[in-house]
């Protein structure tokens, strides 16, 4: 027998019976409307305009600088040592000082090496009074030579006469042995006197080499005696002291470290890009055209350049010597070993474009406006520039960006050739 849902006797027949028929009827319904309503018409995308800023770019000649930092060092700094062995009786400096060329740093223990200058002083005199001696012993030798050679003619005159008158027996044997007797003696006298002249001036050269020996160990004495003052070679500040009041000085740990003031200078890492431009300063002037400006008005210029090699990298270091006024002072230099932050300037160039930095993107590439479309431009970067307002710029060179065309100023998130932009700042066109 056929049951009928609807008319069933059981309630939840019925139950289940109102639910299907109400779920038929909604299908029914929602098929209708699908199939008789309207279609729907897609959408028209609409392209967003970035709103950017723009500049006229200009080709100028202009000066390029950059910042860097450098260290305070010195070209020459000397470590003093004494060449004696000596007491150190006083220390007249201390770290930091300030000292002039000249002045007494270390005084050492004097007193021995003033007692061998007295006694150099004594041997020289002597030497001195003995050369006198000799010189007039010759003198008086030379002046007498001629009374000598008198004498010894003479002599042998009569020796001779008599020598005549014996062999005709007009004299005695006696007489005769008297005379030769006098004419040997002042024959001897005579060669006595020769001899003496022939050697004293032998003499007189020994003497004088013992008096310039004497002069040159008195020199060597004094010198000792100065180096018992340890002074200041330069001027500069004192780097260190080594000794105090007491101790012994030795010949190789030095007493005092100090620096020249006027070897003072700034050692800069100098950034790949602008090395070429360093070398070509230094070799084709004599007055480098590059220099550094450091706080207070401290003015640098490029003397030397310096390849450098450090744990994983190579480079070269410009030096910058300061330019200081007459009579400088220690308030003038600056320490050793203190980090300056210049500013360098560079030979001026033609052709560089000066840009804010927000028209930079990733060092590379600006984006010019045409026709309110951007165009990417690649730039070599040079430089860094102060403008007349005070204004920091970049300075740039690109063959391809034209004078006058407006350049962005706008740092867009997702700046792509193309790109549709509008020109916010009144006084410039995106025209191309």
């Amino acid at each position: 027998m056929k049951i009928n849902p609807f008319k069933s006797d059981n309630p939840r027949h019925r139950q289940w019976g109102i639910c299907a028929a109400v779920v038929l009827c909604a299908a029914l319904a929602s098929l209708s409307i699908f199939a008789t309503g309207p279609a729907a018409k897609p959408a028209t995308p609409v392209e967003k305009a970035w709103p950017v800023s723009v500049t006229t770019a200009a080709k100028q000649r202009l000066q390029p600088s950059f910042t860097a930092f450098g260290k305070i060092e010195s070209s020459q700094v000397a470590s003093l040592r004494s060449e004696l062995v000596a007491q150190v009786r006083a220390v007249m400096v201390k770290e930091g000082d300030w000292i002039e060329a000249g002045e007494t740093l270390v005084q050492l223990d004097d007193r021995e090496a003033e007692l061998q200058v007295k006694e150099r002083r004594a041997a020289l005199k002597q030497h001195q009074a003995n050369l006198a001696a000799t010189r007039v012993e010759l003198h008086l030798e030379e002046q007498n030579a001629s009374h000598f050679s008198a004498r010894h003619e003479v002599a042998q005159a009569k020796l001779k006469r008599h020598k005549d008158l014996m062999s005709k027996r007009l004299i005695s044997k006696s007489l005769l042995d008297e005379v030769a007797s006098q004419a040997s003696e002042a024959s001897i006298e005579y060669h006595t006197h020769v001899r003496e002249l022939r050697r004293l001036p032998s003499e007189v050269e020994v003497h004088e080499a013992r008096v310039d020996r004497a002069e040159a160990q008195l020199q060597q004495a004094l010198i000792n005696l100065e180096k018992t003052r340890i002074s200041a070679p330069f001027s500069g500040p004192v780097l260190g002291v080594y000794v105090a009041a007491g101790d012994l000085s030795n010949l190789t740990a030095p007493l005092v470290k100090v620096a020249d003031a006027d070897g003072f200078e700034l050692r800069i890492p100098v950034p790949d890009q602008y090395v070429q431009q360093f070398d070509q300063a230094l070799t084709l002037r004599r007055q480098s055209p590059i220099q550094a400006f450091a706080a207070g008005g401290v003015k640098l210029h490029l003397t030397r350049l310096a390849g450098h090699v450090r744990a994983g990298q190579t480079g070269v270091d410009a030096f910058f010597a300061f330019s200081r006024p007459a009579g400088h002072s220690a308030a003038f230099t600056t320490a050793l070993g203190k980090v300056l932050n210049v500013s360098i300037t560079l030979p001026a160039q033609d052709n560089l474009i000066a840009l804010p930095v927000q028209s930079i993107y990733e060092n590379q590439r600006v984006y010019a406006v045409y026709n309110n479309r951007l165009v990417a431009h690649a730039i070599e970067r040079v430089g860094e520039h102060q403008s007349a307002e005070g204004s920091y710029q970049v300075l740039v060179r690109s063959p391809d960006l034209k004078p006058g065309a407006a350049v962005i100023t706008t740092q867009l998130p997702r700046a792509i050739s193309g790109l549709l932009v509008e020109v916010a700042n009144a006084g410039h066109t995106s025209g191309g």
